[in-house]
């Protein structure tokens, strides 16, 4: 046994070092890409939706705002919310005939 020969352990983990220093620079590359490309995914939708927020303000706009929410008070006369909107409709309907 020579004591100053190199052992092949040494070599043998020399070589797994190795390997590991290259694996983990391909997996920092594909972390970058990923990256990347989730920024790019997160520009496209902000300026979409920027896009859409502006279509809505100029549209708003043009047709002079939302409309205001009705505030109907129902009456309280024993018939329940659906039956009254069917016999609403009716109504309307007879009305318009």
């Amino acid at each position: 046994m020579n004591l100053f020969a190199p052992s092949t352990a040494i070599k043998e983990l020399s070589y797994r070092l190795g390997e590991l220093s290259v694996e983990v620079e391909l997996l920092k590359s594909k972390h970058k890409h990923i990256e990347l490309e989730w920024e790019e995914l997160y520009d496209k939708v902000r300026h979409q939706m920027a896009r859409m927020s502006r279509r809505a303000k100029a549209d708003a706009k043009v047709n002079g705002g939302e409309p205001p929410e009705e505030v109907v008070t129902e009456p309280d006369d024993g018939i329940d919310p659906i039956s009254r909107k069917i016999l609403e409709r009716r109504g309307i309907r007879r009305q318009a005939e």
